[in-house]
């Protein structure tokens, strides 16, 4: 077999990992809405608090079977940074609140149409946390990207402005979290990563189920463990398609929710998304997508000009 026929088969291959990792996010992603539209539908009939506390039961559960085929609890879970934890645990814990509330005032196409401004608040907290030198063109886009949530919020919409409001908090917050997560994966196991907030969502909530909580027939318990086995599904799903592809390449396909979560509300609640929240979400999305090109070019620029010193060197 020839060098030249060799290296095609390889290219063939790389190609056919990459599709492979694409369509692994493409499922994981809409796995996602789908677990939100289950636990918005369940709002319906019980408190945000039962809610909140059985979905972090149900995440948990295959979570910490997963812990028995890494070594233990002990050297899982075990710390030497119990501040950072609980830093990070207390912003996770308002984020997942702000987000839970948010569902259960407003449309699904809202909630992840505001959430898609979590990449400007990354831009804000990079700058004054991280320290790094972000380009104007980037603040230009954050700037646009903001004007289009006004848009989406149209202020003055009542019970959807609350909602509105309370998802650029939980953006803000979960960027925020993120960052956090970035110290805390240096040191600690991916998997106590996961499984602390979980466990301090269910200790948080414990004390408001002796007022709100409502008994349950069975099919709802088992809705709530169709949640968590959905939710482990798409986690699982995006950890393996970015073992197929390039970070990169699959970034763009995180606003693919957008388009199920309009189906999902058109679908099960009937409700269609209104011009402002389109024209928000255009802008939105366009101006996270320009950010991303930005991104790469900052990044290709960057490697041009070590490859460049290499070389003079």
């Amino acid at each position: 077999m020839s060098v030249d026929t060799k290296a095609a088969k390889a290219d063939r291959s790389l190609q056919n990992r990459a599709v492979l990792g694409v369509l692994l996010m493409i499922l994981g992603l809409a796995l996602y809405p789908l677990s939100d539209a289950f636990i918005k539908h369940l709002m319906g009939t019980y408190s945000v608090p039962q809610a909140t506390f059985l979905r972090a039961v149900t995440r948990l559960a295959p979570l910490m079977i997963t812990v028995f085929f890494h070594g233990g609890i002990r050297k899982v879970l075990s710390t030497n940074h119990p501040k950072r934890h609980l830093v990070r645990l207390a912003v996770n814990l308002a984020y997942t609140l702000c987000f839970m509330w948010a569902m259960s005032l407003g449309t699904l196409t809202k909630v992840y149409t505001i959430s898609y401004t979590s990449p400007f608040f990354m831009i804000v907290l990079s700058a004054l946390i991280l320290k790094e030198n972000i380009s104007r063109a980037k603040w230009i886009a954050v700037a646009i990207g903001m004007v289009g949530v006004i848009i989406a919020m149209r202020p003055g919409a009542n019970i959807l402005e609350i909602a509105g409001i309370l998802v650029l908090c939980g953006a803000f917050l979960g960027s925020l979290n993120k960052i956090l997560m970035r110290r805390l994966a240096e040191t600690e196991h991916s998997l106590a990563i996961a499984i602390y907030p979980n466990l301090v969502m269910m200790i948080a909530m414990a004390p408001f189920l002796i007022f709100s909580w409502k008994s349950m027939p069975l099919e709802h318990w088992g809705l709530f463990a169709i949640v968590g086995v959905i939710t482990a599904a798409g986690q699982y799903c995006i950890a393996q398609s970015l073992r197929y592809a390039q970070a990169s390449t699959l970034a763009p396909i995180d606003y693919s929710t957008f388009f199920w979560v309009v189906a999902l509300d058109q679908f099960w609640w009937h409700k269609s998304p209104d011009a402002f929240t389109l024209i928000g979400a255009a802008v939105i999305v366009s101006s996270n997508l320009y950010i991303l090109y930005r991104t790469r070019r900052e990044e290709a620029a960057k490697k041009a000009a070590l490859a460049t010193e290499k070389v003079s060197g």
